[in-house]
């Protein structure tokens, strides 16, 4: 592991570096083990016979219980994220460690951006934690704050690796950017319009852009795979999971659409190898539940197969997702980024304002994978 950047100087031994102890096995088990902690805490979490989350905690319990539910889930995940932080970084040889205080030190003095290059190691970075006050334990029983997340005070991204002609900016060539919704309509209450997960998403994209729903596995096939021109936006909003491993065994991520055909990473691949170029760096919002993870393995996230279609930015969330939030949270995010914002300022801002306002952390378990600069420009504007 390395680490370099201005706010990691060399001291005038040597650059930060340093070997990580943990296998692959820890660290996936780690992972897991924080996923867990998130979907027992938050997405599963009860008072009464009310799903604290469903909605906004203070329509399900009010406006008193949900900051005292807020307070205690921060301390709960804190010590999740904590435990995953130190498995990287503190265990690990005498380099490592001297890496880690000088990480410490970066990450307590203000807010960073941080871009972790890896095509190995993957971990969901904006879960991680670190408290402030580095004399404070939270395994001693203080509590948590918002504010040791890596999502909620820096600006976060991962890479997989140098990508030939990656352009951050997305220029239309057109009066208006291009965005293919990929939806599946089972979402749609009809009975409840109010509570219609896909009509605000539909609503905001298309007030800015023009769009072509693609509701099939079929059409997404023959949107991606063929040579129309390009999308600058992809939005997909469906059912889906990453890998899952239970008693029957192991199922590959995917998504699915409309007419409940698994779409698996070797489709998506399938369909790269069928475009003449790849898509020109279009950002992908995946309002799907898991539909930001990746791994090691092609297999077990859809991030990888999407970044081999051509896809510049990935955003997704790491766990489940109430329908409900995964809408609100997608139209907030659209909003600001077709004003021209970057794509990862418009994250940091957003988790900071569904906790503050809200009254729900879900905003940190959204991921952005590269694009930490991603961002519409018109086409006599400048970066």
């Amino acid at each position: 592991m390395r680490a370099h950047g201005p706010a990691l100087p060399y001291d005038g031994n040597a650059p930060y570096k340093g070997i990580l102890r943990s296998s692959h096995r820890d660290i996936a088990a780690g992972v897991a083990k924080l996923h867990d902690r998130w979907l027992r805490k938050v997405v599963q979490r009860q008072v009464g016979d009310q799903y604290v989350y469903e909605d906004f905690p203070a329509q399900t319990v009010g406006a008193e219980g949900a900051e005292t539910v807020l307070a205690e889930v921060c301390t709960e995940l804190a010590q999740a994220g904590q435990s995953l932080y130190r498995l990287l970084f503190l265990r690990g040889d005498d380099g490592l460690k001297r890496l880690e205080a000088a990480l410490a030190t970066a990450l307590r003095s203000g807010p960073q951006t941080i871009t972790v290059t890896s095509e190995e190691l993957f971990v969901p970075w904006g879960m991680l934690y670190l408290h402030p006050d580095p004399g404070t334990r939270l395994n001693a029983g203080a509590p948590g704050q918002w504010s040791g997340f890596l999502g909620y005070t820096h600006l976060v991204e991962h890479n997989l690796g140098c990508v030939r002609g990656y352009d951050p900016f997305i220029q239309p060539r057109t009066d208006r950017p291009r965005a293919g919704l990929y939806f599946d309509t089972r979402l749609e209450t009809g009975h409840q319009p109010d509570t219609c997960p896909l009509q605000p998403v539909r609503n905001v994209v298309t007030t800015h852009a023009d769009f072509q729903e693609h509701l099939t596995k079929p059409q997404a096939s023959a949107s991606l795979s063929g040579s129309d021109p390009d999308h600058h936006i992809l939005v997909f909003g469906a059912h889906g999971t990453g890998v899952r491993t239970d008693r029957r065994g192991g199922e590959q991520a995917k998504v699915v659409l409309s007419d409940n055909e698994p779409i698996h990473a070797e489709d998506i691949h399938d369909w790269a190898c069928d475009r003449d170029e790849r898509l020109r760096n279009p950002l992908c919002f995946m309002m799907v539940c898991e539909g930001g993870r990746v791994g090691m393995y092609f297999q077990e996230g859809l991030g990888r197969p999407l970044f081999d279609l051509g896809v510049g930015c990935l955003i997704g969330p790491q766990i489940e997702i109430n329908t409900r939030f995964a809408s609100r949270f997608t139209c907030r995010f659209f909003e600001e980024f077709f004003k021209g914002e970057c794509a990862a300022p418009v994250m940091r801002h957003l988790t900071q304002e569904f906790i503050s306002q809200h009254a729900t952390p879900l905003g940190l378990a959204f991921t952005l994978l590269r694009g930490i600069d991603n961002r519409l420009i018109t086409e006599t504007g400048s970066p």
